[in-house]
């Protein structure tokens, strides 16, 4: 049975990293949920299959490290932060976009005392960072054959490949140091080189600038303390000395056409303290939260509510619901206030002292190489500047949790405890109690706290697989009942089908209405389950504007705003509804709330100039056309909420405005020179008309025929259009 166990144990542990290869399309976020899911259920298995082990062999029973206490104290504290925080069930299960929170932090790190466990010999850990290499090269080539853009492969996203390829680069390094075959330290320079182009063509910045950190100091920590390898020691100082160069090179010769008309390149060339501003913003944003929870913060995956609650408007032009504070420090911060932060912090300063301070005082340590230390400092040294400005994912935690258990391996200590001699359990024993209490305890657990959300995901895409809207509602109310942590995009889902439902007039009323019903239930009881969520009420009230809901569509906007007071586009909304309501005077003065907030922002000044020429106020409408931007005036004029709202009302030296700039943006469409000589007839203005479709002949030749019956109607005092 030990045979067994164990062989089931190492099947687990090597099983994890062929998860980068699997993508599953039969459910909703096919990148993120199918790993996960498949994450936590073979750890689970190989959990059991280990205190099952561990219960008739001492030999692999748990030992212990400052690591097991730095990950102990931080499991302990962000429990209880998840507990008192803003919304316990989002921070304990996370949801299917993410799939982070508290069970996936419980995973991770139970990998990692897994492996430092199980995974004792240098051998083995070679066997798996092999295996790893193995995979990542597959995953490299798919990436490669990608046809152009920000390589994605088979992780769905650029940043998250990233730092696939920063972790492979240096397990590369790492068996470079290991291995004394030179056909096996080509092969494997090889992989690093092709992993680093790989990772430029991810176009991620913060990445590139974590391994480029990374390799400085491993090249710098070899180059000062490997005195005893002077061969490794001499190419050390050699790449730290050419990194340098190139960095200063490609930062001098950033703006060529080398770098320039490379999409990628181009990215990381182009990095500039603009670029940090946005970031700084959010930062900033993250510090107010940090300040109203200092010691045990929101709980993980709560940082839309601060966000929402400290909304900067000059954030306008973002992604309006941001759940990640996109910065190590705050991001713990928020998830768990200083506490969380220290003991996080604290894997890696215990890391540290392992890898720097220990083998000052203790000359004998011999746990590791300085070669290994070296590598060991470089990838950490990586990862952690790769999360200054990028956020964890299953990806880096999982391979986060291959160095912690690399490091645990060598360094932990036997507990006496836990090997006391005769402490094993008996082969009766095992078979008859142990055994099926191991195999019960992790079937309940894939089939309560797993399959649930496995089966919802797949629901939500077996809906959209089908043409007719009934089955799919089926589908839907079925992901629903399975009870599982996504009841909010569940219901987002049902909602946004409901609205593009109520657009289509072929739809039976009986459909429409069937939808109506169960969406508007859903959607109360997410508010219910989630009290306090600026976009819950945005997203109830675009349902109830969609179904002509407008007095319930304004009393949820209304909530949404005492939740995020300074966000321009839900005041926009606002706005929007009053206008829908036939209270122009409200909206004006919504319009122009949000404006003010933010006058760079061209979508609040776009609705506000709608709002005034509802209102007839046209002349000061005008006025902010033309004291746009660029931008602004570019959307302004060749969008539909102006020119809707002046065609309304009849304001047609307005839209002469509008389409004279139409024109000189889009000069090829002709649709817009004719529509401009139609507004400029209106207006009296025959020889503007004229004049208007004379030069657009002359810019599209194919259009002279309509042109010139154009011309002939004005000319006439005919209606330009009769008859062309």
């Amino acid at each position: 049975m030990k045979d067994i166990l164990k062989a089931l144990v190492f099947a687990g542990l090597f099983a994890i990293p062929f998860l980068t290869l699997y993508v599953e399309d039969a459910y909703f976020f096919p990148y993120i949920t199918g790993k996960n899911f498949w994450f936590r259920i073979i750890v689970d298995f190989t959990l059991v299959a280990w205190v099952l082990w561990a219960l008739i062999d001492v030999k692999v029973r748990p030992r212990i490290s400052g690591l097991v206490w730095s990950g102990g104290a931080l499991l302990v504290i962000m429990f209880f932060a998840n507990l008192f925080g803003e919304h316990p069930p989002t921070s304990f299960w996370s949801n299917f976009e993410r799939m982070g929170g508290y069970v996936s932090l419980v995973h991770t790190l139970l990998y990692a005392l897994i492996l430092g466990s199980v995974l004792k010999t240098k051998e083995q850990w070679r066997y798996l960072f092999s295996t790893s290499l193995v995979v990542a090269f597959i995953v490299a080539v798919y990436g490669l054959a990608q046809a152009d853009g920000r390589i994605e492969s088979l992780l769905g996203n650029a940043a998250y490949m990233a730092i696939y390829m920063l972790f492979h680069i240096f397990i590369a390094f790492w068996l470079f140091v290991e291995t004394k075959k030179p056909l096996q330290k080509t092969i494997l320079l090889l992989l690093a080189v092709m992993f680093t182009f790989v990772l430029i063509e991810t176009g991620t910045r913060g990445t590139a600038v974590g391994l480029a950190v990374g390799v400085l100091t491993m090249a710098a920590y070899i180059g000062i303390f490997g005195k005893q390898y002077a061969e490794i020691r001499k190419y050390a100082i050699g790449v730290f000395a050419i990194l340098v160069i190139a960095v200063a090179g490609f930062v001098a010769g950033r703006n060529t056409d080398l770098v320039q008309n490379n999409q990628n390149l181009s990215r990381i060339a182009n990095i500039s303290v603009e670029d940090l501003t946005v970031r700084a913003e959010i930062w900033g944003v993250a510090w107010e939260g940090v300040k109203d929870r200092p010691v045990l913060g929101w709980g993980q995956s709560n940082f839309n509510y601060v966000f929402n609650q400290y909304y900067e408007p000059s954030l306008y032009d973002q992604e309006q619901w941001f759940d990640r504070a996109h910065n190590i420090f705050f991001d713990w911060l928020i998830a768990g206030g200083v506490l969380g932060l220290l003991a996080y912090l604290s894997m890696f300063v215990v890391c540290g002292w392992y890898l720097l301070v220990r083998p000052f005082l203790r000359p004998d340590d011999e746990c590791f190489t300085v070669l290994e230390r070296g590598v060991l400092l470089g990838i950490l040294a990586g990862y952690f500047t790769h999360n200054l400005v990028v956020f964890d994912n299953i990806v880096s935690y999982i391979f986060f949790a291959i160095i912690l258990g690399l490091i645990h391996s060598r360094v932990s200590r036997r507990v006496a405890r836990l090997e006391k001699p005769n402490s094993e359990v008996s082969q009766e024993t095992m078979v008859q109690f142990a055994l099926p209490v191991g195999v019960i305890v992790f079937v309940a657990v894939v089939y309560f706290v797993h399959l649930p959300g496995m089966a919802a995901a797949a629901d939500i895409i077996d809906g959209f697989r089908t043409d007719n809207p009934i089955e799919r509602l089926s589908h839907f109310k079925q992901a629903i009942e399975r009870d599982s942590f996504a009841h909010q995009e569940i219901t987002e889902q049902i909602t946004q089908e409901t609205i593009s439902l109520f657009g289509k007039p072929d739809v039976p009323e009986e459909t429409k209405r069937a939808y109506a019903e169960y969406a508007e239930t859903q959607l109360n009881r997410l508010i219910t389950e989630k009290p306090g969520d600026a976009r819950v009420h945005v997203f109830v009230a675009s349902y109830y504007r969609a179904t002509n809901q407008l007095e319930k569509a304004r009393e949820e906007l209304a909530v949404a705003r005492e939740l995020s007071p300074r966000k321009p586009s839900i005041i926009i909304q606002q706005g929007v509804a009053e206008l829908a309501l036939g209270n122009t005077e409200a909206a004006v003065s919504y319009m122009k709330e949000a404006y003010e907030l933010a006058p760079e922002n061209a979508e609040a000044r776009e609705y506000y100039i709608a709002s005034l020429l509802y209102a007839g106020d046209v002349e000061y409408a005008t006025e902010l056309l033309e004291a746009a931007d660029e931008k602004a005036r570019r959307r302004i004029s060749l969008g539909n909420v102006a020119a809707g709202a002046a065609n309304q009302n009849e304001q047609y030296e307005f839209m002469v405005s509008l389409f004279e700039n139409r024109v000189a943006y889009e000069p090829e469409v002709t649709q817009h020179w004719a529509t401009l000589a139609y507004l400029e007839y209106k207006t009296g203005d025959k020889e503007g008309a004229i004049a208007a479709l004379e030069q657009a002949t002359e810019i599209n030749p194919g259009f002279t025929t309509t042109a010139q019956c154009f011309i002939t109607n004005i000319e006439a005092g005919a209606d330009p259009q009769t008859g062309c």
